[in-house]
């Protein structure tokens, strides 16, 4: 997940000025919930959106992230899910609640994300530790536990209802159009695999990364091993240029040797580009590698 710029891009008119049909669901929606009881039993079937998803909303949002997954990075191809930050239909976390219906429309609440993040399914989860051996042999178990967003969002605070402010509330997923992912997450380099884990220094920090790393389903065994591929990538530049460094330093060294390490790490940094696939874990992996390197040559 990395932080990215709303303002990059223009919002779609077909929802901001807004188009007739847009404007009649909005009007649609309106009436259909001034009577809609979310407690009843059955619950009643939530009021079917369809415009948010016009064609210049997916188009905008697909130059704005780059045909990538808001969450995990992944690219979505052709089915990428026009995902509602506050759920539309209804609440997981509260079932009394009808959903953010008001907000179905509104592009601020609007994200790309991929199947596996957005829809909830059963899936098995890698660990930081985990060996290549347990990693082979859950690919050949059945997924008991289903992660996904779905409906949830969780948050401390008074939950947000029609007409009321949205200030009320303290989301726990991270939106990386509004907050910068960045300081929330870290990324193992210990084990085999690309694993993303909760930087806990902060304790609500902690919280929001630990709740968007399992809502998002961010540690699936798929995802992991697409982020490992390119791991495995770095790994390899990263031994290379250290010990074609340390070779040109053991026989007396050279300003060359020097920079044409340092130009390494710039090479490696064009795979953290926002167009590229997984670019938070790449520039995590290239800024620790760049302390590293830049300390022996210190020495």
């Amino acid at each position: 997940m990395r932080y990215v710029d709303r303002s990059l891009v223009a919002p779609p008119p077909s929802l901001t000025v807004p188009s007739t049909p847009v404007e009649n669901e909005k009007l649609g929606a309106a009436a259909f919930y001034r009577t809609f009881d979310a407690t009843a039993i059955p619950r009643p079937t939530s009021y079917v959106f369809v415009q948010y998803k016009a064609f210049d909303v997916t188009s905008t949002l697909r130059i704005l992230f780059h045909d990538k997954c808001a969450y995990c990075e992944d690219e979505v191809g052709d089915d990428m899910d026009v995902e509602h930050f506050r759920p539309k239909g209804g609440v997981t976390e509260d079932p009394s609640h009808p959903g953010y219906w008001w907000l179905a429309h509104s592009w601020e609440n609007l994200l790309p994300s991929c199947t596996p993040c957005n829809q909830n399914r059963r899936q098995h989860l890698a660990t930081e530790h985990m060996t290549e051996e347990q990693f082979l042999a859950l690919r050949y178990k059945p997924a008991m536990v289903a992660y996904g967003k779905a409906n949830q969002f969780p948050i401390d605070g008074v939950r947000a209802t029609y007409g009321s402010s949205l200030s009320t509330e303290r989301p726990h997923l991270i939106d990386p159009t509004v907050d910068d992912p960045e300081p929330f997450f870290r990324w193992s380099h210990e084990g085999p695999y690309s694993v993303v884990l909760a930087n806990t220094d902060d304790l609500w920090s902690g919280t929001r990364a630990l709740a968007s790393i399992s809502t998002f389903a961010l540690n699936r065994l798929k995802l992991v091993q697409s982020r490992t591929k390119i791991l495995r990538e770095l790994r390899y530049q990263a031994s290379r240029t250290i010990e074609e460094l340390e070779e040109d330093m053991a026989a007396g060294g050279s300003p060359r040797s020097v920079a044409r390490a340092l130009k390494r790490i710039g090479e490696m940094r064009r795979m953290q580009a926002p167009e590229m696939p997984y670019s938070s874990m790449v520039k995590a992996f290239v800024d620790s590698f760049e302390i590293e390197l830049r300390s022996l040559v210190a020495r």
